[in-house]
């Protein structure tokens, strides 16, 4: 094979490697791929990488063994970056630590049987000097890996405070601080293997021109690295990577991790005590209004069959309107249901995910309102709408029909006049350099006490001036606009005097 073929392909394959892995972290949210990779490369590169070389000229030559660790560092300075937690490096230290222990008993065994001429036959004449020398060079190797990663990542905390301003520079500096490094590695590993083994240390102290190379080489794909996982370099960039952690762990880790897992213990105790409480109030809410609407049904039913034989007019409009009444509590009835699962939806700890798009905010308000008025057909409801524009676009959802709908039955429900009025101003107000709908229902009920007037948003059951409600209307109402980041409170319609009626007042963010 071509000798600039053989090295293109080794540092394509290496170097493509951290972005495959970072994409299946990623993925996955797991490092055993990382690690398992790690550890088959160590002892690629201990074993099978340095029994051949890529040759271009007698000072320019490029071992297996230096490509594959090369492609170490690497991986060492991506995954740090991604993960920007010194655990992960002092992991992989560890592991070339355990896979260093056992390689030393292997060629200790082959170095001792190998020198006994008289009980073990040597059939390949394989000199035993060549383990005890491997045995020097992993140790080496081991110790000049952590030198390197310790002095690789201190420059890079320094080049952090230093340039995190200019993205160019930055970038640049991490790409020369890792070909420096390697550079480092091609004078510092001759140099101490030398003084074991001399001969082997002259003959690879020309590597720092092979280092330099490789560096180069493998430039694009850490630049790749940077700009694909963009994200995580930022959250390395803006939280400090403490150096000193890569050799020795924390002392209040542990501390730390029972601390946090009592903290998660104490979230869940109390998530699932309240899941409990909200299912022992559905259950405790649904039994009681639904056996009022079931009474209801019943009694009305009841009557219309002592009136079935009745054949006079008067006896069939009676009839008529007892059938009208059980329609509109089987109405209720839906709704109940209904109101009972979308706030339960809007409790679940996904509810924050919930897809938002730009919706005309009118359409769904004139829906509400027709909505509205056909089931309070008997009741004399007079609505206007001031708004100066014709389309009004909210970053919002369906629950936004709902929002409207309860704030008009409550405007309906809560009102002892003949005339039931309902005047909705729709303006638009600027808050914090964000532009905002308002909307306005100002009615002529009962009013709200000033008392009550937070407590209805997140009380559960609701009680004005002797009227009982579900209560689920205005706590869905106020979950709903907490999910659109927007506002809700109310107002009284005569300031000061809250028996002449209520402004409920809704800020939404516009699209």
């Amino acid at each position: 094979m071509n000798n600039i073929l053989a090295l293109l392909s080794h540092i394509l394959i290496y170097g493509t490697t951290p972005i495959l892995l970072g994409f299946f972290i990623r993925r996955f949210k797991s490092m055993a791929l990382f690690y398992a990779y790690f550890g088959f490369l160590f002892v690629f590169t201990q074993l099978f990488a340095v029994f051949y070389s890529i040759v271009f000229s007698e000072d320019l030559f490029f071992t297996g063994g230096n490509i594959a660790y090369s492609s170490m560092i690497l991986l060492t300075f991506s995954m740090a970056i991604l993960n920007n937690n010194p655990k992960i490096v002092r992991n992989l230290i560890f592991i070339e630590f355990i896979l260093n222990i056992f390689l030393f008993i292997l060629y200790f065994l082959l170095y001792s049987m190998l020198s006994d001429d008289t009980n073990i036959l040597n059939i390949y004449d394989i000199s035993p000097e060549i383990f005890k020398t491997t045995i020097y060079v992993n140790i080496t190797s081991f110790l000049v890996f952590i030198l390197e990663i310790v002095v690789m990542f201190s420059i890079l905390e320094r080049i952090k405070r230093i340039l995190e301003f200019s993205v160019l520079l930055l970038f640049s500096s991490f790409i020369v601080t890792f070909i420096m490094i390697l550079c480092l590695d091609g004078f510092l590993f001759p140099l101490l293997i030398g003084f074991t083994e001399p001969d082997m240390g002259s003959a690879i102290s020309g590597s720092v021109l092979g280092k330099f190379i490789l560096g180069l080489a493998y430039a694009p794909f850490l630049l790749a690295f940077l700009v694909i996982f963009k994200e995580d370099l930022k959250s390395y960039l803006k939280e400090p990577f403490n150096v000193r952690y890569v050799l020795i762990p924390p002392r209040k880790s542990l501390l730390e991790e029972l601390e946090r897992v009592e903290k998660n213990l104490q979230k869940s105790e109390k998530k699932y005590y309240e899941a409990y409480n909200r299912a022992n109030y559905y259950k405790d809410l649904f039994t009681h209004d639904m056996s009022h609407i079931i009474q209801n049904i019943s009694l009305s039913i009841e009557l219309l069959e002592n009136n079935q034989n009745e054949g006079n007019k008067e006896i069939q409009e009676k009839s008529q309107e007892i059938l009208e009444i059980l329609q509109h509590q089987i109405r209720n009835a839906k709704n109940l249901i209904s109101n009972i699962k979308k706030i339960s939806t809007l409790e679940d700890e996904y509810a924050p995910d919930m897809k938002l798009e730009p919706i005309n905010l009118l359409k769904y308000l004139e829906n509400a309102v027709e909505f509205v008025k056909q089931g309070y057909q008997n009741e004399t409801i007079m609505n206007t709408i001031d708004s100066s524009e014709k389309k009004v676009n909210v970053m919002a959802n369906e629950f936004l029909f709902n929002v409207f709908e309860n704030i008009l039955i409550n405007a309906i429900k809560y009102n002892e006049n003949e005339i039931k009025t309902i005047n909705i101003k729709i303006s638009e107000t600027k808050t914090n350099d964000s532009q905002y709908v308002k909307i306005e229902f100002i009615d002529n009920g009962i009013g709200i006490s000033n008392s009550l007037k937070k407590e209805i948003f997140s009380s559960r059951k609701m009680e004005l001036k002797g009227k009982k409600g579900s209560g689920l209307g205005l706590s869905f109402v106020s979950k709903i606009i907490d999910l659109y980041k927007g506002k809700i409170w109310v107002e009284d319609k005569v300031e000061g005097d809250p028996n002449k009626g209520s402004n409920f007042v809704i800020k939404i963010p516009l699209a």
